[in-house]
């Protein structure tokens, strides 16, 4: 793990890295964008996890609230090719991954700008001037899974309300789009330190945490090495505890 400087047309941005203990160029690659104000090392297990499949992960650093939706998206993108023409990952196998609005941009950052072969969705908040949900999600053509939290919307209204969250996501999503319920999780459950001073807004899950967390971290890993390493399909994995719905074309069918 290290932090390293990226060049782009805004300036520079920091990443911390993450790299498989047998690194080989063209390997496939994950950008990974914390949600609002969150500190990258609340992802630190899902970016350990992932490189010990054989995945160079790159973590954005924590952002202000002033930070608009299609600036993270770009940002992801500058990520994404630094990844490809620094370390040379293989642009066919780059997934993007993001939990709150983090994962909202994550999808963004797959539709409006193209180069992200599988996107993770976790606990997606819509909430802002820009929407994926109406107008963006539809037209995504990678696949995607979206990871929610049942009770999140019972927190404070910046915890990704009801009309906001990810079932919102799942309604436009395309076919093959896979949702996986939480049940009993809040909005911060899947982070590595869930209790962390400040985060007692979002406190309102009854689930275990640490089942939570593992869950979501499961799902996420499985997710990309299904989708980039031709792994097995993510809903037969006996760790990934939830409930699993598949979008189709005209209706929802249930796993």
């Amino acid at each position: 793990m290290s932090d390293v400087e990226i060049d782009g047309p805004g300036g520079s941005q920091t990443v911390t890295l993450y790299r498989p203990h047998a690194f080989q160029r063209h390997a496939p690659a994950i950008v990974f964008l914390p949600g609002l104000m969150a500190p990258v090392d609340q992802y630190d297990s899902y970016a350990r996890a992932l490189a010990a499949e054989g995945f160079l992960v790159a973590a954005h650093e924590w952002y202000s609230p002033l930070t608009s939706d299609i600036e993270l998206a770009r940002e992801a993108h500058i990520i994404a090719d630094w990844l490809v023409d620094t370390l040379r990952a293989d642009p066919a196998r780059i997934g993007i991954a993001g939990h709150s609005m983090g994962g909202k941009d994550a999808i963004l950052a797959a539709v409006a700008l193209g180069g992200f072969s599988s996107v993770v969705a976790i606990d997606p908040d819509d909430a802002g001037e820009l929407s994926v949900v109406h107008g963006q999600i539809a037209a995504l053509r990678a696949p995607l899974l979206l990871i929610g939290a049942e009770v999140a919307w019972k927190a404070a209204s910046i915890c990704a309300p009801m009309e906001t969250n990810y079932l919102r996501f799942f309604e436009h999503a395309p076919a093959g789009t896979v949702e996986l319920t939480l049940r009993g999780a809040d909005h911060v459950q899947m982070l590595d330190e869930p209790d962390r001073f400040g985060y007692g807004i979002c406190r309102v899950g009854t689930a275990d945490s640490r089942q939570v967390h593992d869950t979501a971290l499961s799902a996420t890993v499985g997710f990309f090495v299904q989708h980039l390493k031709g792994g097995p399909v993510l809903t037969t994995l006996p760790e990934v505890r939830g409930v699993i719905r598949v979008a189709q074309a005209q209706r929802f069918s249930r796993s």
